[in-house]
């Protein structure tokens, strides 16, 4: 038996939208070697980071004390290389333009290092995406499955690392948020 119920419509603020950012950042570093569902998950953290400021600027909106900070904020957005770059990166997976992601990939090994003469390494993915490694270390080795260790990139002008590159923008939109809280709580 199924029974409808129906959600109270909440206002979505630009806190919730800073949270949902954080859910698909999670959800990459989750999925971070798998190719089906990493990109998946890098598109909406892109469109859900941006859409902070979208929604600060409904949630404000007539807000004079906020316009004037926000006006001073947006500068700072705009003149902040990484913060360009995401939004530029969303500008081109909402416009149907593929961002060029590449990654890096391989075994993960033993902290102490493998010593031998003989080494084979084998990689691919399976059929939901998921990068496998194996290795063989020894001419007489068993072939064994290995953890992969996957590093997101896109090459711009310098190769930049997706995971760090997102966490960092996203320390910069929560200090924004809170710098926005803060001179709206002592303005009270």
């Amino acid at each position: 038996m199924l029974v409808k119920a129906q959600m109270v419509p909440l206002p979505v603020r630009a806190g919730e939208k800073f949270h949902e950012a954080i859910y698909f950042f999670t959800r990459m570093v989750q999925t971070q070697t798998n190719v089906a569902l990493f990109p998946f998950h890098f598109s909406a953290f892109l469109s859900a980071l941006r859409s902070v400021t979208f929604y600060l600027q409904a949630q404000f909106r007539g807000n004079t004390a906020f316009e004037a900070w926000y006006q001073q904020k947006q500068q700072e957005i705009r003149n902040d290389a990484l913060m360009r770059m995401l939004k530029e990166m969303r500008d081109e997976a909402l416009h149907a333009r593929p961002i060029e992601l590449q990654f890096w990939h391989g075994p993960q090994l033993p902290s102490g290092g493998i010593v031998t003469k003989h080494f084979e390494l084998s990689m691919d993915t399976d059929e939901q995406g998921e990068v496998r490694t194996r290795i063989k270390v020894g001419e007489d080795g068993q072939e064994q499955n290995v953890p992969p260790v996957v590093r997101w990139v896109v090459d711009l002008p310098d190769e930049i690392d997706i995971l760090p590159a997102c966490d960092e923008g996203l320390q910069k939109m929560k200090s924004m948020l809170e710098d926005w809280e803060h001179q709206s709580n002592a303005a009270i």
